[in-house]
């Protein structure tokens, strides 16, 4: 691969008249630049950024090669062309077009992808598509581009909330996602503990495995047992079994139901099982803690 050419090289290689740039809100990971070009026959090198392009005014017939055989297509205003970082491109239109380019950074489009699916990205492509009809980008450009021109107070807020938005679309829309393994090491995200804990409080009732928490987090069995026992110094059954307990607990002290049907609710498998593990963590039996909260005689 040969070297990748920066934002302000690109017009050496795409000559064309300049008409917007954002560079006055002072965002370099997210730019924009708008462009009127004539009919033009290109080559231009791999670029250090992803680009994207929504045509604004103007229709031309729109040949594109990226890898490959050439693609071509009709473009105009609401449609959007999508490149991925570091591959060169030759482009060959005929007609006089208006064009946004959104140059968009490796290091924003993963961290932005490591916050919208709480995963670590480790490397990312946008799909090589040369017409995607897309009227959220085209929403987002025109606003992009009424803050940059207004020059209002408040605009590098907007820009940066629309640049979020843009990329968090991209993302999903057009870009494949390659994640980092977790670390078998250490402790969980919060993110991951409050999805873990949330997941078994609302699947109490039942028999929760270890294969399910460990999806969670998208990581084997073993690693996140080891995981688990670093973050909350015991293992998930013990965890599991201690907040069974609990949610016993809180039947026995409210609700004047019969132990066998608390022992469902809590997730056990019978009375008999909620006697033995309540008893083992609790020191009294289900019926002895009921009478000592509530003074309560129901205990069948």
């Amino acid at each position: 691969m040969g070297q990748l050419i920066t934002v302000e090289e690109l017009p050496r290689y795409a000559p064309g008249e300049l008409r917007l740039d954002s560079s006055s809100v002072g965002r370099s990971d997210f730019r924009l630049r708008i462009f009127r070009y004539g009919p033009s026959d290109i080559w231009v090198p791999p670029s250090d950024n992803f680009l994207v392009v929504v045509y604004r005014d103007g229709t031309t017939s729109m040949s594109r090669r990226v890898t490959g055989q050439w693609k071509q297509d009709q473009v105009g205003r609401g449609v959007t062309t999508l490149l991925t970082r570091a591959e060169p491109s030759n482009w060959h239109w005929k007609n006089d077009i208006e064009v946004t380019h959104f140059y968009i950074a490796p290091a924003l489009m993963t961290k932005t992808a490591s916050e919208a699916f709480d995963r670590d990205a480790e490397a990312i492509e946008l799909h090589d598509l040369l017409k995607a009809e897309d009227p959220i980008l085209t929403w987002i450009n025109d606003q992009m581009v009424q803050e940059i021109a207004a020059g209002a107070p408040g605009g590098r807020l907007c820009y940066d909330a629309l640049a979020l938005q843009a990329s968090v679309h991209i993302l999903r829309k057009y870009a494949a996602v390659e994640f980092k393994m977790p670390c078998a090491q250490g402790r969980f995200r919060p993110a991951h503990a409050r999805m873990i804990e949330d997941y078994i409080e609302q699947n109490i009732f039942r028999n929760i495995t270890l294969e399910e928490l460990a999806n969670i987090c998208h990581c084997s069995p073993v690693q996140f047992a080891r995981k688990f026992r670093v973050h909350y110094g015991m293992r998930p059954h013990a965890y599991v079994l201690r907040r069974k307990v609990e949610h016993a607990c809180q039947h026995l002290r409210k609700d004047r139901v019969a132990l066998k049907e608390i022992a469902l609710l809590a997730g056990f498998a019978d009375q008999s099982h909620l006697n033995r593990v309540f008893r083992l963590h609790m020191n009294v039996t289900p019926a002895e803690y009921r009478r000592q909260m509530c003074g309560t005689t129901i205990d069948t």
